[in-house]
Formats: structure tokens, sequence, C-alpha cells
């Protein structure tokens, strides 16, 4: 079953936000609304989820553009889609330039704004389960012992026991002990699914 999406909306105009968590809330769909931006960036933190944000482009303080510089700093995996009234070409292009989901003109067509709103949720979830995968691969790889690593690297260029000693002047029996704890540190089955499953990652 998919991870419910908390979709937060951040405009200044509470009859805004709060039509737009009607609708949202209407097709089952989970909605946050700030009218300020301090209270959405105190509460994100705390949603360790799948995440994204409807954004105006101006607000009192810190514009719409400004917030998403600061989300791609500190959130990336959140997308942004921008709802407003006050769109013009160069601040779409921006936007878009910085990675929003997409900049929609106030007012909009209920229909198309939720098919806007399903895409940032998809891509919300995919963010997600890359950034979740990343960490349980970082966390794996740092119960590895610094010998360990040395012959982790080895195993991902696929060398064999015997020249794996070799290069670390140690027997090939100790590197099949080193391999049988590799593996089972980082939840393999086997040392052919570990070289697989970490291929390419930095040790």
């Amino acid at each position: 079953m998919d991870a419910a999406v908390q979709i937060f909306l951040v405009d200044d105009e509470p009859d805004v936000t709060g039509a737009t968590r009607w609708l949202l809330e209407s097709v089952g769909l989970h909605a946050t609304a700030f009218n300020e931006v301090a209270p959405f960036l105190d509460a994100l933190p705390r949603e360790s989820g799948p995440a994204c944000v409807v954004l105006d482009l101006r607000m009192p303080g810190r514009s719409g553009l400004e917030l998403m510089e600061h989300l791609a700093d500190v959130r990336p995996d959140v997308p942004v889609l921008f709802l407003s009234a006050h769109g013009d070409v160069p601040s779409a292009v921006r936007a878009m330039k910085l990675g929003a989901v997409d900049f929609l003109q106030k007012p909009c067509n209920p229909q198309q704004f939720l098919e806007h709103v399903g895409k940032a949720c998809r891509l919300a979830r995919e963010r997600h389960a890359e950034q979740r995968a990343q960490t349980d691969v970082a966390a794996r790889l740092a119960t590895l012992s610094r010998r360990e690593r040395d012959v982790f690297r080895r195993m991902l260029d696929g060398q064999s026991s015997k020249e794996i000693g070799r290069a670390l002047d140690i027997s090939p029996k100790t590197v099949d002990v080193h391999r049988a704890n590799i593996v089972r540190k980082l939840g393999a089955t086997s040392s052919r699914d570990a070289q697989q499953r970490f291929r390419g990652v930095e040790v």
C-alpha cells in the first residue's frame, strides 16, 4: 500500500488555504494549511514521511521562490507545486529551473489542480523511498570495520579471495571470513548479492 503523503499548503490567504484543503480532503488526501512561513518551517522537520508543498509565490517576508530555494537545501525530497495569482513568465521559469513540479495560476480548474497534486504526491513517494534506501545503505556500510571495507572494495571490483588476500597480505581463508561478515552485516544473501546491491556505492 502506498504511503500517505502529507500535503502542506502555504499561502497568506486563509480563504485560499481553507478552500484548497477542503478540495484535497474531499478526495481523501491529507493537507495541513499555513498562512505564514515560520510555522510551516517549524512543522516540516517533524514530518518524516513523504510530503509535498503547494506554495504561493508572493507572501509577506520570504517569497515563495526564496522558500523553495531553502527547501532545496533542507528537504530536497519534498516536491513543490506553485499556485499563485501573481504569476509571471520570469517567476514561472525560475520556479521550474529550481525544480518545481508545475506553476499554476489562480483560479485553477479543480480537476487540473488535483492532477498536478497527484503528480507531486507520486514524486514525493519516489523521493522518500530513494532517501530511505540511501539512508539504509549508509547505515549498513557504517557497521563494517576498516578491514571489511578494504575487502568489500575489492569484492566490488570483482577480485577473488586469493587476489584480495595477496593485495591485503592476509590468507584467503581470512578473506572468506571477512566476506561472510560483510554479507551478514549488509543484509545480503551472498557475496554476489552484496556486490550487485551495492555496486556503484562509495565504500
